[in-house]
């Protein structure tokens, strides 16, 4: 993409915009899969996580998933009341939950609902694997250069 340096926007506005598109395609396809599966893109980005554990502590879904522990406790209390996922003490660490994809959920995954778009993903398998390799790559890139310490994070104001 060529930005002409004498034009108000600059690149990093440009990737403003860019990543507000994304963040919007991603929140309507979330939409649709409501209205089809009853749940968001995170619920069920955890019943596709838990699907392929046996059981599994929250923390660990977080880790797995890059959401924070608070967030993926709350969604679990979402899907527990759904009836797709169950929870039971650990036997080994009586302080500790571990999370296990119910029946229900399992009938949900095998439905095989997709976690993007039916349309990035026909675009996307159009692509040469080395194209493929190469926005998983820029895409990654971003998300690293988007997390910010808690040192950093502050704002400062002017």
């Amino acid at each position: 993409m060529y930005i002409d340096n004498n034009n108000d926007k600059d690149l990093s506005e440009e990737i403003v915009i860019t990543l507000r598109q994304i963040s919007r395609a991603m929140s309507i396809y979330s939409k649709s899969l409501d209205k089809h599966y009853g749940l968001t893109s995170p619920q069920l980005l955890i019943l596709h996580e838990l699907f392929h554990s046996d059981q599994i502590a929250i923390g660990e879904i977080a880790k797995k998933i890059s959401l924070s522990q608070a967030t993926v406790t709350d969604i679990i209390d979402r899907l527990t009341i759904k009836g797709l996922v169950t929870r039971t003490k650990n036997s080994l660490d009586r302080r500790q939950v571990l999370i296990k994809i119910a029946p229900n959920g399992k009938d949900i995954i095998n439905k095989k609902p997709s976690l993007l778009q039916k349309e990035f993903l026909i675009e996307f398998d159009k692509l040469q694997k080395w194209e493929q390799h190469l926005l998983l790559s820029s895409v990654e890139r971003i998300a690293s250069m988007m997390k910010t310490s808690t040192k950093h994070s502050k704002l400062k104001i002017t």
